[in-house]
C-alpha cells in the first residue's frame, strides 16, 4: 500500500468518524414535534459497535468496542433520565453508574483466580466490559419500555 493510499484510507476512515458524530447529533438532538425514537437510538449504538468489532484485532480493542457500546448507551439513559426525571435525575443517573460499575467489578472479581492461567487477563477483562454493557442494556430497555 502506497503512502497515498494509506492517506486516503485515513481520511475516509475520518470522515466515517464525522459521519458517526454528525448522525449521533442528530439522533440525539430531537426537536418539539417529535419524541425520541430510542429503540432507533439503541439500534445505531448496535450498528456503530457490529462495524467496529468486525476491525478489532486485539482484546485492547475489542473491550474499547465494548466500552464505547456502553457510552453510546448510556449518553440515551442520559436523555431518557434528564427528560423524563427531572426531579431525581440526579440520584437516577448515580444509581445507574453504580449498578453498571458493579457489575463489571462482580464479573471481574469472580472470574479473577488466586493464579492466572495464560490470557486469564485479557478474558477477564472482556468478560467485565461485557457485563458492565450488558447491565446497561437491560436498564435502557426497562427505560424505553416504562417511557414510550
Amino acid at each position: 500500500m502506497s503512502l497515498t493510499d494509506n492517506i486516503n484510507l485515513n481520511k475516509i476512515l475520518s470522515m466515517k468518524k464525522l459521519f458517526l458524530v454528525f448522525s449521533m447529533f442528530i439522533i440525539l438532538s430531537h426537536t418539539v414535534f417529535a419524541a425520541p425514537d430510542y429503540r432507533f437510538m439503541m439500534q445505531s449504538c448496535d450498528t456503530e459497535y457490529e462495524n467496529a468489532s468486525k476491525r478489532a484485532n486485539t482484546t485492547i480493542e475489542i473491550v474499547q468496542g465494548i466500552d464505547t457500546h456502553t457510552e453510546c448507551y448510556k449518553t440515551i439513559v442520559s436523555e431518557i433520565i434528564t427528560s423524563k426525571y427531572k426531579q431525581n435525575h440526579e440520584s437516577m443517573w448515580n444509581n445507574f453508574i453504580q449498578y453498571i460499575d458493579s457489575a463489571a467489578d462482580a464479573t471481574s472479581y469472580i472470574q479473577r483466580p488466586d493464579s492466572c492461567y495464560p490470557q486469564c487477563g485479557s478474558i477477564i477483562g472482556i468478560n467485565a466490559a461485557t457485563s458492565k454493557f450488558d447491565a446497561a442494556k437491560q436498564y435502557l430497555e426497562q427505560l424505553i419500555q416504562i417511557n414510550q
